[in-house]
């Protein structure tokens, strides 16, 4: 159990993890370099973590820095690679730090101006009168719609809101909001009564059937899929129904390819059928 520690030292710990998760070598310079702050004051944060877990951490004489041991656990925030390489390339104490590349993000982001009123809606569930545009109506018209979630689907962030005009649950673009916002009143649903956001559904991939078994098996790996007791490779994904056609197209398996290396993935036959009533 995770003890209850001020921002403060959270900061830091995390910071320490993720050295140690990426890199299995910590020294004080880590972390004098990302916080600019001194030595002693770095080996302090360091005692503090060990002090608070004496079995995650070993100092290594040879190499002359602190590395995991068996028992090692993070407990501070994401330790996935892309927090490693945005946390690493805000200073220079990686070693590695010249070997990264990042292509830049087609992402648009987001205008915070655009949808303060949805999250202060979100936040205290209520029905919100906004100016909308879509792709069947490029003129921003107005929406009554009562926000439960947002939603990242890889490329762009949407909200999730039952939507009083069409009379039913739907997917909002973010970024087509114009900002205008009128509160009217408390939301009449949420996501209790979003039959899609409620139901659970599993996604079965595995490697194209036209590749080689030697090409199968590298597709496997790639997709951390398990071998089954037929010798298939395969692979379960949980998502919500509301969320499936996000995540099919994440995938690259919502169209077909007449190449099979092209393709890569496919849906497994069983699962496939079992999907079709939340498809298009």
């Amino acid at each position: 159990m995770t003890p209850h520690i001020n921002y403060d030292l959270i900061k830091h710990f995390h910071f320490i993890e993720l050295i140690i998760f990426w890199e299995n070598r910590l020294t004080t310079k880590h972390i004098q370099h990302h916080f600019n702050i001194s030595r002693s004051s770095a080996s302090k944060y360091i005692q503090d973590y060990v002090k608070l877990y004496p079995k995650f951490l070993t100092y290594n004489n040879s190499k002359k820095g602190y590395q995991a041991t068996n028992h090692f656990m993070p407990r501070y925030g994401e330790k996935d690679l892309g927090t490693y390489l945005s946390v690493t390339q805000q200073g220079i104490q990686s070693e590695y730090y010249n070997h990264f590349t990042a292509m830049q993000s087609p992402l648009v982001p987001v205008n915070p101006k655009r949808v303060s009123g949805i999250l202060h809606a979100l936040k205290h569930k209520q029905r919100i009168d906004v100016g909308y545009a879509s792709v069947s109506n490029p003129e921003f018209e107005s929406r009554i719609i009562s926000p439960h979630n947002l939603v990242f689907d890889g490329a762009r962030w949407h909200v999730r809101a039952y939507c009083e005009k069409n009379r039913d649950f739907r997917d909002f673009v973010l970024t087509r909001f114009n900002g205008e916002c009128e509160i009217e009143g408390p939301a009449e649903y949420d996501q209790q009564n979003d039959t899609l956001w409620q139901t659970q559904l599993v996604v079965s991939i595995e490697p194209d059937p036209r590749l080689t078994a030697n090409k199968a098996k590298i597709i496997a790996l790639d997709h951390q899929m398990h071998q089954q007791p037929n010798g298939h490779y395969k692979r379960n994904l949980k998502v919500r129904a509301a969320l499936l056609l996000y995540l099919l197209k994440q995938l690259r398996v919502d169209s077909y390819q007449a190449n099979p290396e092209a393709q890569q993935i496919i849906l497994s036959p069983d699962c496939l059928a079992n999907l079709q009533p939340y498809m298009p």
